[in-house]
């Protein structure tokens, strides 16, 4: 075969995610420090390729840096409580002026449409919607928050009509409460219950910063709801990226499926997260996001195509996909996020049902060094104990040392079950024989 180009492996890696998106809601929520000449250009380029993906799209952007500069130029004191700002009504008069003004450099950037397109584009609408009730935060203890708020009610009806219309929803974090009174609400908070109210698929966190960072300083590339929690416990984070991963978690328990969280300032990240293997910044789920299952019909295009490299290198024998569909119970399959990067199969023998064969164990080359290799085998030696399995073998003409590795020693083909026997000295690729004896081992 010859050698595949980069785009073209690229753009066959991205299909699925591509596939996946179209017609799906992602809430966007961008950090105010990205509100500048030089990151919302790029980031208003990336919303219009994902729009013209058939992504559905609500952009929810943050006011607190231009609101504190706002203040500091008109002489206007900022006190805080819980790290909450107090908003005053001379503060809330900066947020009104700091939302218009936003909201219209959000507008002009994704007027742009793509740059050096072959022909005309349509101007994307967008539509600046009033979909945010509120009411206020109240006296905590003892201080009046004055004009801060939370979210009572999310318009959802108001926000799906402007999507299904082809628009991106464009919203401020501030909230209207029913007697008409506006109060200002943190961004993180507003994209959360928006992206909950509407069903999301997804919920973007872009931000200055790239991803989160766990109590060893090292970025947190995947984490689930729990793991998210342990970290907030810990207390290592500041306080402004706790208020983002407590958001992030209300997320997923509200039915949010995925929250990634990333930085907005790195050109490219956002298509990076969302149409790559290995994506950008911190990926949450409710949980874990890698899981082994069995395989179903419907799975064997992609376990075929998953197995196609290492046939063609004879590191495996050839299936075709008959075969595939004869056998296809006797595979688990590996996935992470929904994408396949692994998979093995455990065969079992009649007249011999103490013996089994670990069959066609293969981790696409994107995750090599993933360690899914061994969460398969882990697998695997669990699935064969739970089936009085005491000897499993396995047939390898390239990989015998990762098995010695493991446990497995080198043996006879005479030790086979005397069907594989057959089979075995039936073909010309004289695989060598390592056994693991389960019996021995502690489960």
């Amino acid at each position: 075969m010859t050698d595949i180009h980069p785009f073209v492996r690229a753009f066959r890696e991205a299909a699925p995610y591509i596939h996946y998106l179209r017609g799906k809601t992602l809430v966007v929520c961008l950090d105010s420090a990205l509100s500048d000449e030089a990151a919302l250009p790029l980031l208003a380029a990336d919303l219009n390729l994902l729009a013209a993906l058939g992504v559905r799209l609500v952009l929810v952007y943050g006011l607190q840096r231009q609101v504190e500069d706002l203040c500091r130029q008109n002489g206007i004191g900022l006190a805080y409580h819980r790290e909450r700002r107090i908003t005053t009504e001379a503060v809330l008069q900066q947020v009104k002026q700091a939302s218009g003004s936003v909201a219209a450099d959000i507008q002009a950037a994704l007027s742009l449409g793509f740059a050096h397109a072959p022909q005309p584009v349509k101007r994307l609408p967008v539509v600046c919607g009033n979909v945010l009730w509120a009411r206020p935060l109240g006296v905590w203890d003892g201080v009046d928050m004055q004009y801060s708020g939370q979210v009572r009610k999310t318009d959802a009806v108001a926000v799906n009509r402007y999507l299904d219309g082809g628009s991106i929803v464009l919203v401020a974090p501030v909230g209207i409460s029913p007697i008409g009174q506006l109060y200002s609400l943190s961004a993180y908070e507003a994209a959360q219950e928006i992206a909950v109210a509407v069903k999301a698929e997804k919920l973007l966190f872009l931000i200055e910063e790239n991803g989160i960072f766990g109590q060893d300083g090292n970025i947190c590339h995947t984490l689930n709801a729990q793991e998210a929690e342990e970290i907030l416990r810990s207390g290592c984070l500041k306080n402004d990226t706790e208020q983002l991963l407590q958001a992030a978690v209300q997320a997923l328990d509200g039915g949010v499926s995925r929250v990634q969280i990333l930085s907005g300032r790195n050109n490219g990240d956002v298509l990076r997260e969302l149409f790559t293997r290995h994506g950008a910044g911190t990926s949450l789920s409710r949980q874990a996001m890698t899981r082994i299952r069995t395989a179903q019909e419907s799975d064997i295009p992609e376990l075929a195509a998953l197995l196609a490299p290492l046939e063609e290198q004879g590191i495996l024998r050839r299936r075709d996909k008959a075969e595939l569909e004869r056998h296809i119970r006797r595979f688990f399959l590996l996935e992470n996020d929904r994408q396949l990067y692994g998979c093995v199969a455990l065969r079992t023998f009649a007249d011999a049902p103490h013996i089994g064969e670990l069959e066609c164990l293969a981790v696409s080359r994107e995750a090599r060094d993933s360690g899914y290799g061994e969460q398969l085998l882990a697998h695997l030696l669990k699935e064969a104990r739970r089936a009085g399995i005491q000897r499993l073998f396995a047939l390898t003409t390239q990989t015998a040392d990762w098995f010695a590795e493991r446990g497995f020693q080198a043996a006879s083909a005479d030790e086979l079950p005397f069907e594989r026997q057959e089979i075995y000295r039936s073909n010309r690729r004289q695989s060598k024989v390592m056994v693991l004896d389960l019996s021995l081992q502690a489960a």
